[in-house]
């Protein structure tokens, strides 16, 4: 390997796994503790196949963060990326300045990887576990709680042990102790193999967005866009690294655009006309900063909003809501003489409500 992959080796503290004969209780502790250790580790020999099933994606993941690190950042220790990346540090700029330098002609390959890669890096630096993961972590979680209950108790005798001056007792407990201990932290090492890459991701991601220039888009490229989850995923795609200082998604209000707790809504319209013949196809975000897609709608525009208070109970004019936009612009196209005669069908796809269709006649919505 060379010396960046060992240096990432090195900054990990990753220790070596426990061989399957090592998984056995200290030979000094007391048999009720030791029956506990034992059928805990019982435990985790299951667990540790399932981990094996998971194995091709975990290897996967190390490639992905090896090659991001080999892009000139794996030359720095990471003191400096994590300070980089820390909010509101003072001397961001020379450290954005110090790691960009290392980075030099590799930037232009660290953003390509980031594009090919951006939606597995989004759900490893997201922080929502994802199932397949999240309920093996669980299950190693309350295995090494049970490991952590007997060394309370060995602890507890320990101490009791102490009071009768027993030194030979109290030098067993002591090494029973200390070897429990040792075996609790191995096992949490090979739990915390399965989230590494995340916290990793997380740093490396934010580091990125310090030291890369913002991608250049023409939104008007994006056409054609599907009324469903499909199109959103097209949405964010074609957004992604985008100024956030003009494409405005509400995570973000500067650098590039990272899509990871997107809370704004995001909608889609699709209409088409009596003949099928599409009329209208549009998205918009909702807010009223720099969003992209469909306009803001104007204080006298065809549709009247209202004030309403969302999930927090704070109160907001309804006319900068995602749907509203989009209403008022299929509204706004049109033309007044045609619209006691115009009939479409349309389907309105929103993030938070999901998909509704229309159908607009004579006598009005339906």
């Amino acid at each position: 390997m060379g010396k960046r992959g060992q240096k990432r080796a090195l900054d990990s503290g990753e220790e070596v796994p426990l061989r399957s004969d090592e998984l056995r209780p200290p030979d000094e502790l007391p048999e009720r503790e030791a029956a506990a250790v034992r059928a805990a580790l019982e435990r985790w020999r299951e667990l540790r196949l399932r981990v094996e099933v998971l194995r091709p994606m975990l290897e996967h993941e190390d490639r992905l963060m090896q090659d991001i690190l080999d892009r000139g950042l794996g030359s720095e220790d990471r003191k400096t990326l994590r300070k980089l990346a820390s909010v509101g540090a003072r001397d961001a700029e020379a450290e954005a300045a110090q790691v960009a330098d290392s980075v030099g002609q590799e930037r232009h390959r660290l953003q390509e990887i980031l594009m090919q890669n951006h939606r597995e890096l989004l759900e490893l630096s997201t922080t929502t576990t994802p199932d397949d993961k999240k309920e093996l972590i669980s299950e190693m979680d309350s295995v090494l709680d049970e490991l952590k209950k007997a060394q309370d108790a060995v602890h507890v005798e320990l101490l009791a042990t102490k009071d009768k001056e027993d030194m030979s007792a109290v030098r067993a407990y002591g090494r029973s102790l200390n070897d429990l201990k040792a075996l609790t932290r191995r096992l949490d090492c090979e739990r915390r193999s399965l989230t590494k890459n995340s916290a990793l991701a997380m740093l490396l991601v934010t580091v990125c967005r310090r030291i890369l220039p913002a991608r250049k888009i023409d939104p008007s490229e994006l056409m054609n866009i599907p009324a469903s989850h499909q199109g959103y995923l097209r949405i964010l795609d074609f957004y992604f690294f985008s100024d956030a200082s003009l494409y405005c998604f509400g995570e973000h209000f500067s650098g590039p655009n990272w899509f990871t707790r997107l809370k704004r809504n995001v909608a889609i319209l699709s209409v088409s006309d009596g003949d099928g013949k599409s009329v209208y196809n549009d998205f918009a975000v909702s807010g009223e900063y720099k969003t992209p897609g469909a306009p803001l709608a104007p204080d006298n525009g065809p549709l009247q909003s209202i004030e309403a208070a969302d999930e927090n109970g704070r109160v907001f004019d309804r006319r900068h809501d995602a749907e509203f936009k989009l209403l008022t612009g299929l509204c706004g196209m049109v033309p007044a003489e045609r619209r006691s005669t115009w009939r479409a069908r349309a389907t309105l796809w929103s993030k938070t409500l999901g998909k509704f269709r229309l159908r607009a006649t004579r006598s009005g919505t339906s």
